[in-house]
């Protein structure tokens, strides 16, 4: 029995259609939906002598060459994650306006042993995924994944020379507005006197009224004979980190006290906020540490997102968690499509067959 090639074709019209229909919900809809169930930008006065704007950025950990799959699963991977980096990044840099973008670690998956060649390539990935970084004041700070210090793959000077070409010096005081940006990396339970004396060389250096330390690592729930130094110097009243991939609020109300016997420091998970929340920073005392969540799909969490800051010059903040669609559900979308497709085209098939 021959088939009717109209019969087919019209199979493959209604493919076309059916595809097109599920490429439009989960590369466009998806994201412009999940944009309007992010809360309501607060009512401030947009000014960065009276309030400032930090968009957070955690861990997008821009995929390599040696540790993905072989052509073409691998290009293919590396072109999924930047358009889905890209996209969401664009909208959160839409929605924020953000005075200051902040990259807070590990912005290179393979930054620590890439070669020069594959370095590169990732850098102009990189400058192209976060291209909106050209016209926004911009601080990065190194991770492991980009310096190396985690397990056997160790720090070298020719690590952080090179990531200092591209991102800038690890350690300095960026001032901008009534904020002193304090970079400094310090590694868990590796606190250095090297690190304690360039504490004390950035401690003579500030001069804004609020001072932000931005470390890759969480800091305040680390042994406390090696935190203790680097607060008491910096009295830091907010702390930015990552590395973790989960977003969590730290808290100490007594850190910053003279007295280096009391520290009582309590941990929040804040995953699920769907709100901005208020901390006051005018407290003498009182010192906060927020951990951004990753931003990219590929890291192994399933609530991933952008990390929003508002700090007034009265010490108000306010923050919230930016989140993203799930990119591995929109990918199971186009199997199930195609599933339900290939059921539907052979139950026609046979039930033709049998007429």
């Amino acid at each position: 029995m021959k088939y009717n090639g109209n019969i087919d074709r019209t199979w493959l019209k209604i493919f076309l259609s059916v595809f097109l229909l599920a490429y439009f919900i989960n590369e466009h809809l998806v994201y412009f939906i999940q944009s309007y169930r992010w809360p309501t930008f607060p009512d401030i006065h947009r000014h960065p002598e009276k309030y400032q704007v930090l968009l957070l950025v955690g861990d997008p950990q821009i995929q390599g060459y040696q540790d993905e799959n072989i052509f073409p699963i691998g290009t293919l991977s590396r072109w999924d994650i930047d358009r889905y980096l890209r996209k969401t990044f664009s909208y959160a840099y839409d929605y924020t306006k953000p005075d200051v973008i902040v990259f807070l670690g590990d912005l290179f998956d393979e930054g620590s042993k890439a070669s020069r060649f594959e370095y590169s390539e990732t850098f102009n990935r990189f400058s192209y995924i976060f291209h909106e970084t050209k016209h926004t004041k911009t601080i990065y700070i190194p991770g492991d994944n980009d310096i190396g210090g985690e397990g056997r793959d160790f720090q070298t000077q020719r690590k952080i020379e090179r990531y200092e070409q591209h991102f800038g010096n690890m350690t300095e005081i960026i001032k901008f507005g009534f904020i002193d940006y304090v970079k400094i990396h310090i590694q868990s339970h590796a606190l250095t006197e090297d690190k304690v004396a360039a504490a004390e060389r950035l401690r003579h250096k500030q001069t804004s009224k609020y001072t932000l330390l931005l470390n890759h690592q969480t800091f305040m729930m680390g042994p406390k004979h090696f935190v203790y130094p680097i607060i008491k110097r910096l009295h830091p009243k907010l702390i930015l980190s990552a590395h973790w991939h989960k977003a969590e609020m730290y808290t100490c109300l007594d850190c910053l006290r003279d007295d280096e016997y009391s520290w009582t420091v309590s941990r929040q998970d804040v995953s699920f906020i769907n709100t901005f929340l208020d901390l006051d920073l005018s407290s003498q005392h009182s010192m906060f540490e927020l951990a951004a969540p990753t931003c990219s799909y590929r890291m192994g969490v399933v609530n991933i997102g952008y990390m929003v800051v508002i700090l007034g010059e009265n010490g108000s903040l306010q923050f919230t968690v930016l989140w993203l669609p799930r990119r591995y559900t929109m990918l199971l979308g186009y199997v199930v499509t195609l599933l339900v497709f290939l059921i539907a085209f052979c139950m026609n098939k046979c039930g033709t067959r049998r007429r």
